[in-house]
């Protein structure tokens, strides 16, 4: 095969041994060259961040102190003082509520963010659908974020009593380190002195005068994040925490196959007949660039290392699932439709596609089960028939 070229790469060779045929069992087993697959993942940056905006009317557009990055995660801390309704905001085209939460004696806030954002975004407004009082937001932009589904967990808190401190954390662990958290707390008391971060967090904006306060910390470790907000007064609070994913960073396109692969034993019976097994094949985007990839597929024909060969048609890929591995970024969306015949030939032929991962999906390593099947024909002779299947990894679906 031709030597590796950029985000292709030969991957491996999978050796077939099919078949001691006769009235007796077939049996096959499979060996493979291991391709090597890293699964490090590198922490998000905080590229920039806006001032705390103050609203009217019922909304605020808060605002970047430069034009965005295309690619790159944005986030909206947004908050209204208003005690007397629940109602959320609602935000811009593209954005998503992360996470909100209302206490009837501080208010709402809410995380929002625009994942992989269009480029040259400046702004951003949200709207109260209800009663307003002292609205704010502020933006701030990172880079690093996984494209699609950035956000790993979340969580909320609002306290019935008074207290110096609200402590906001996740309801569940992270699931990938490098993660970014952001918080942000409203007050039932104004004005409030001081702000306090929690210990290893930064406060992107404090409003004393409002009682409202947003604050980030980058590389979490994998476990259940939680800051501890202190005011100099006692207060009610709302909080609420919202951890941002990593996208799969720092690395190459890798691919990494079984070890060995057994086929079912088979007897010869004068039917055609069938057996098919599994195999994991785990491709691994460390690039973050989006672009998606396509795993590819062709082999020798099966031969019993005399004359007698299987149809070149013999194996077909029938079934497909996808599932994460360590360190995941996102699934890939597959668009390949089944069954697909394995291609052979004495000199193995040109590859075709056996399942791909759509731009802006499969980031990090997934393990990809694929369901391969071969037919045996009623005329085959007996004996071990084998075959070398070669599977490459190349970019864009």
């Amino acid at each position: 095969m031709a030597p590796a070229r950029r985000w292709r790469a030969r991957v491996g060779q999978l050796l077939v041994g099919l078949l001691t045929l006769g009235a007796v069992t077939a049996a096959c087993t499979a060996v493979v060259e291991v391709a090597t697959v890293s699964t490090a993942a590198a922490a998000i940056a905080l590229k920039q961040q806006g001032s705390e905006v103050v609203g009217s009317s019922g909304s605020v557009t808060a605002t970047l102190p430069a034009a965005s990055t295309a690619g790159n995660l944005l986030v909206a801390v947004v908050a209204n003082r208003n005690t007397g309704s629940s109602a959320a905001f609602s935000g811009p085209t593209g954005w998503t509520n992360a996470t909100g939460v209302f206490d009837s004696g501080a208010g709402r806030v809410e995380i929002w963010y625009d994942a992989n954002n269009a480029g040259g975004i400046t702004s951003a407004t949200f709207t109260a659908s209800s009663g307003t009082n002292a609205i704010v937001g502020q933006l701030s932009e990172w880079s690093g974020a996984a494209f699609t589904a950035p956000v790993d967990t979340t969580g909320t808190v609002a306290t019935a009593s008074t207290a110096t401190t609200a402590t906001v954390s996740t309801s569940a662990a992270t699931t990938i380190s490098g993660d970014v958290g952001i918080t942000g707390f409203v007050t039932s008391v104004t004005p409030i002195t001081t702000f306090t971060a929690g210990t290893g967090w930064t406060h992107l904006f404090t409003d004393s005068t409002r009682g409202v306060a947003a604050d980030q910390r980058q590389a979490l470790s994998v476990a259940t994040a939680s800051e501890t907000e202190t005011a100099s007064s006692a207060t009610k609070w709302g909080g609420v925490i919202a951890a941002f994913k990593p996208g799969c960073t720092g690395g190459s396109l890798s691919l990494n196959t079984p070890s060995s692969v057994t086929l079912p034993t088979v007897t010869l019976n004068g039917l055609d007949q069938s057996t098919s097994t599994t195999g994991v094949l785990t491709p691994n985007d460390q690039t973050n660039s989006g672009a998606g990839w396509n795993i590819a597929g062709t082999s020798t024909t099966f031969t019993n290392g005399s004359s007698q060969t299987l149809p070149t048609t013999a194996t077909q890929i029938t079934a497909y699932s996808a599932a994460a591995a360590s360190q995941n970024c996102s699934l890939p969306t597959n668009s390949i439709t089944y069954p697909v015949t394995l291609p052979a030939a004495a000199v193995a032929p040109t590859a075709v596609k056996l399942d791909n991962a759509a731009a802006s999906t499969g980031a990090g390593p997934t393990n990809v089960t694929l369901t391969f099947k071969t037919t045996v024909p009623s005329r085959t002779f007996k004996g071990t028939y084998t075959s070398t299947w070669t599977f490459t990894l190349g970019s864009a679906p």
